[in-house]
């Protein structure tokens, strides 16, 4: 077995199986439920590079329409053995992302949130400030951090695009040398553990990473 989908990918997995569970239970036509099975496989297979019999054996309990939920979770676990967790850093490698930030306390990141995180997010309570940890798109460690408002309402969230419990995010960024900043600033999930269970599609976090860089 290789490790070969990323967390977010296999979120997407999900939301696929999910949708094709809901069809069984909820649809009454053949040709429908038919159609809906044959683009969760599709979906499945495409996600990875390679499929094993380990793989098409998982995808195949799928099509069995009598199958229960705790069935699908059996199915879910055997996907979830393929994910590549985010690669725990190292507390130089924090540091010297936050070099301007004294005595900064890294959280302890345990293995379970490092197989479900495209990223590591963390408040920070006495500075008002979350911390954003991730690997770009060419593997380079990088990381940012902007206040965090305490106030949380309910709303769509900037990273993952699911509706959740929401705060401003803002980050301040010098623009010349005469010491001008500008604001940055979105809603996100206050909760970053959270976020990362819901985030199925990368190109949202990039986006709210160009645009508070921007």
């Amino acid at each position: 077995m290789e490790r070969q989908i990323y967390p977010y990918q296999f979120n997407d997995i999900k939301v696929h199986i999910a949708h094709l569970f809901s069809a069984y239970k909820s649809v009454n036509d053949l040709n429908t439920i038919a159609s809906i099975k044959q683009m969760t496989k599709e979906q499945i297979y495409n996600t990875f590079y390679e499929t094993d019999e380990t793989i098409i054996y998982a995808v195949e309990k799928l099509m069995y329409m009598q199958i229960s939920k705790e069935q699908v979770e059996k199915v879910l676990e055997t996907l979830q053995t393929y994910v590549i967790p985010f690669e725990q850093p190292s507390n130089k490698q924090i540091e010297k992302v936050f070099r301007k930030i004294k005595k900064l306390k890294a959280p302890f990141i345990s293995n379970e949130v490092l197989l479900e995180s495209t990223y590591i997010g963390w408040n920070d309570l006495a500075s008002n400030r979350k911390f954003i940890i991730y690997y770009d798109a060419q593997g380079r460690f990088n990381g940012f951090y902007g206040d965090i408002s305490h106030q949380t309402v309910k709303g769509f969230c900037a990273i993952c695009n699911k509706e959740s419990n929401v705060a401003l995010f803002m980050r301040k960024t010098r623009t010349s040398s005469d010491g001008q900043y500008t604001k940055k600033e979105d809603y996100i999930c206050y909760d970053s553990t959270k976020c990362n269970q819901q985030l199925s599609d990368i190109t949202q976090f990039y986006r709210f990473i160009n645009k508070i860089h921007a």
